[in-house]
């Protein structure tokens, strides 16, 4: 119950302390389609957008005040969904699912410590929902802080501390998965873990000198050695995505279905990380050029 004795603390409140961007059509479609899942006692309960609930046996506790509680809820969304457009290429990276008009997306809020959580994002077409619900599709994760906004090394950070749980994940899955694991042990597990733990040590000490929370604290002239660091650490991404890619389809075509879609959530992990990166660099470059967008 440590996720509802999180909540309770903002009972009868609204979040107030991040900043609420204007956002564009798709991020309105997202926010008016966006289920909240919370994770309590090893079951996951869903609600929907107006807080009724899906799925999931009834924990009075929870059901109750979720039912009292709709305004902090709603600020909730806007946080998660204004987190996602700061720190995040997520929503733009699934751009091509989310403004499918069946498109719903879930929110699966899982607590770590005080007021932090980790948030699992899926999609799924709105009428097979309750049907074929385990059919929903991955988009990705954050890590949220409901008590600050604003995140260091302009959010960097999480990506690469995720990265190393995941590949973790991953390696342990492989062992019980894989029906020709040594075979794939030594060019392609071996490799990864090898890639994840440099990449993660190379892209650390580059945050370092980063520290700023966000672009706007950044001076143009501090700003052309940031982009040089973004540049550097998103190579180092796309190196370690594009060797998965290739262990992926190496999967495939032997029939490796039970774990090909682990491997299939790491990549959208890392793709999520290059697009936010991407993300960053055009701004940065807008920055250092003073090309006014206004």
């Amino acid at each position: 119950m440590q996720i509802l004795q999180a909540f309770k603390q903002y009972n009868q409140q609204e979040l107030t302390a991040f900043p609420l961007p204007v956002f564009s059509n798709l991020y309105k479609r997202v926010l008016a389609n966006c289920y909240y899942e919370f994770s309590l006692g090893g079951e996951n309960h869903l609600f929907s957008p107006l807080y009724s609930r899906l799925r999931g046996e009834i924990v009075p506790e929870l059901d109750e005040f979720v039912s009292k509680n709709e305004d902090f809820f709603n600020s909730l969304r806007k946080f998660i969904l204004s987190s996602l457009f700061v720190y995040s290429a997520l929503i733009e990276e699934n751009a091509y699912i989310l403004n499918n008009p069946q498109s719903i997306m879930i929110c699966r809020m899982m607590h770590q410590k005080e007021q932090r959580f980790e948030v699992k994002f899926y999609s799924h077409y709105q009428d097979e929902l309750l049907n074929t619900y385990n059919d929903k599709i991955y988009l990705g994760r954050d890590f949220l802080n409901l008590k600050k906004f604003d995140r260091r090394f302009l959010g960097l950070k999480k990506y690469f501390l995720s990265l190393v749980e995941q590949n973790q994940k991953m390696q342990e899955r492989a062992k019980h998965k894989l029906r020709y694991f040594q075979e794939y042990k030594k060019p392609y597990l071996d490799e990864i873990n090898y890639l994840t733990g440099d990449t993660v040590n190379d892209a650390m000490e580059r945050m370092q000198l980063i520290p700023e929370t966000s672009l706007k604290a950044i001076s143009k002239v501090k700003a052309v050695d940031t982009l040089d660091h973004i540049l550097y650490i998103q190579n180092l991404l796309l190196e370690l995505r594009d060797f998965t890619r290739e262990f992926d389809t190496r999967l495939r075509s032997r029939d490796e279905a039970s774990f090909v879609k682990y491997l299939t959530k790491f990549t959208k992990d890392l793709n999520d990380g290059i697009q936010y990166l991407r993300k960053l660099s055009t701004l940065l470059h807008l920055k250092i050029s003073n090309y006014a967008i206004d």
